[in-house]
């Protein structure tokens, strides 16, 4: 593959990334279920922590998504061989934060039974 098409399916991933984020938050799930949104023990605790996390980690996930565009050019410039690699990995493991800074969040947030402290 040649270097110009690596960045160009490296921001095309991004580009789908940031759709997917966009419609987390602009479509939230309305109810508690196992199918789809943040689906955590403490999440599922009650309505206000599940909308809560929703709302959070979408954000949290559009911002990521958003940073992580810088990856691609800096692969391009340093080591275009490896830009899907690269932007792949590191989107992902951008992307655990989500559950650590999120469950953070609910735990300043929420008591034990998911009710606002």
């Amino acid at each position: 593959m040649t270097d110009a098409i690596e960045l160009y399916v490296s921001l095309g991933y991004l580009a789908l990334m940031l759709l997917v984020s966009w419609l987390f938050m602009k479509y939230p799930p309305k109810k508690i279920n196992s199918l789809y949104g943040y689906r955590t023990n403490k999440s599922m605790k009650s309505q206000e922590a599940w909308d809560f996390a929703n709302r959070y980690s979408s954000g949290l996930m559009l911002r990521i998504t958003l940073y992580c565009f810088v990856l691609p050019f800096m692969c391009y410039l340093f080591y275009p061989d490896f830009n899907i690699l690269v932007t792949l990995v590191g989107h992902s493991t951008l992307l655990l934060l989500i559950l650590v800074f999120t469950e953070r969040e609910l735990k300043a947030r929420f008591d034990q039974d998911g009710k606002p402290k």
